[in-house]
């Protein structure tokens, strides 16, 4: 039988974006071989992931301000025990940042030295191959966020930790349900300002005491940082506790099949089996999105923050309808907007590709205009509809109106 472990552990970087410097560890192992890694350890009974990375990095660094930043997603690998037992381990990372570089390395655990390296410097420093695709992955977020430059966001972190700490008190009695983080504040290129926050629940009835408890522990987290937040309850008891919706409905489908990928579980336990997606019918999901996008285009919006929210949310939906074409064909994909319009460039038809890299390029500037958001999200509906053409028959054909057939989507019509 094979041992199963859990572990989670940091990737922490200075929070000067200017010139990052990335902190590893160098450890002599009790057979003396030495490696330099990241700090993590294993999960300690009834700790999620999150909370284990902020208490493992301040173990063994001696840093205990940390800010998190993104989720890096899951290593795992097998491995052979002390005792000769096969063995199998996950590692959940996160990226943290701080203000400070006066780590001290637990010496009792082996660390003999903390050592702050740019970029190219520590990928030639971590010993395991495996670790660099993680530390890969926090380093094309910070040089995303560089290009802003956009700091990371303090009052994501704070949010973030605070609904993390809450709701583990209030999911106590449900010892198979969990919490997670999605979207943009997971996947690290969260803005202030623009994006909003998604909280993730499983196996949590919707009208369970407990559901209605970590719902208003999200709402109350969010206003004093002026952010947007909401929670999504998934699985067998998937919906929401308050309705947001279908693009939130689409935006959220596959989340749970994530946990590992871009969901972090940062409160209660992991989905304890992989999910089986519902059957769906990508072109008529587009075709929905579509006509979100025009009735969101076509509505009267008298005040500048009327219009902000209008062109937010059809921006959302052309990230939300790239991002399903994406998965369908690659369920593990990375989900960054760069990474999912570098997946789609070599679709046929260059509307959505050439408008993510523009969507990308505006939210990095970190100017964020009224008139240029909406100038981007009028582009919206004509890509929408060579997406769906391109991507299966029989294509897609606008009517009188100019609209897609969107009511096709509903079930029984």
């Amino acid at each position: 039988m094979i041992r199963r472990y859990s572990s989670a552990g940091a990737v922490v970087t200075t929070n000067d974006l200017s010139a990052p410097s990335i902190l590893l560890l160098d450890q002599v192992r009790g057979n003396g071989e030495r490696q330099t890694v990241a700090p993590k350890g294993r999960l300690e009974p009834n700790e999620a992931p999150l909370q284990a990375a902020v208490r493992e990095v301040a173990e063994e660094t001696g840093l205990t301000r940390t800010q998190y930043g993104a989720y890096l997603g899951q290593e795992k690998y097998v491995f052979t025990d002390n005792d000769g037992s096969p063995a199998a381990k996950t590692v959940d990372w996160f990226l943290f940042t701080t203000t400070t570089t006066a780590a001290t390395p637990a010496r009792d655990e082996g660390f003999v030295e903390a050592r702050w390296l740019d970029a190219p410097a520590a990928r030639r420093a971590a010993t395991h191959v495996e670790f660099q695709r993680i530390l890969d992955r926090a380093l094309a977020i910070i040089a995303w966020r560089s290009a802003g430059p956009l700091p990371f966001s303090r009052s994501l972190s704070q949010l973030v930790t605070q609904v993390a700490t809450e709701a583990q008190a209030a999911i106590a009695e449900h010892p198979e349900a969990g919490v997670g983080l999605c979207g943009s504040a997971a996947r690290g290129d969260f803005i202030d300002g623009w994006s909003d926050v998604d909280f993730v629940a499983w196996n949590l009835p919707a009208t369970s005491r407990t559901a209605t408890k970590i719902n208003d522990i999200v709402a109350e987290a969010s206003k004093p940082h002026g952010i947007r937040a909401s929670l999504h309850l998934a699985g067998v008891h998937a919906g929401t506790v308050r309705s947001l919706g279908a693009l939130h409905d689409m935006t959220m489908r596959v989340v749970r099949d994530r946990v590992g990928l871009d969901t972090a579980v940062i409160a209660g336990a992991g989905p304890t089996h992989t999910t089986t997606t519902a059957a769906t019918n990508l072109v008529e999901d587009i075709a929905a999105l579509h006509h979100i996008a025009v009735s969101g285009l076509s509505g009267r919006h008298d005040s500048s923050t009327q219009r902000e929210d209008a062109a937010r949310h059809v921006l959302s939906v052309l990230a939300c309808a790239a991002r399903l074409l994406v998965v369908e064909r690659q369920p593990k994909a990375p989900l960054r907007l760069p990474e999912v319009a570098e997946a789609l460039r070599h679709w046929p038809g260059k509307q959505l590709t050439n408008l993510l890299c523009d969507y990308d390029g505006f939210r990095r500037t970190g100017t964020l205009t009224l008139n240029q958001a909406e100038q981007l999200a009028a582009r919206v509906p004509a890509a929408l509809i060579e997406a769906a053409g391109n991507h299966r028959e029989p294509r897609l054909v606008r009517g009188a109106d100019g609209r897609l057939p969107a009511d096709r989507h509903k079930r029984g019509t």
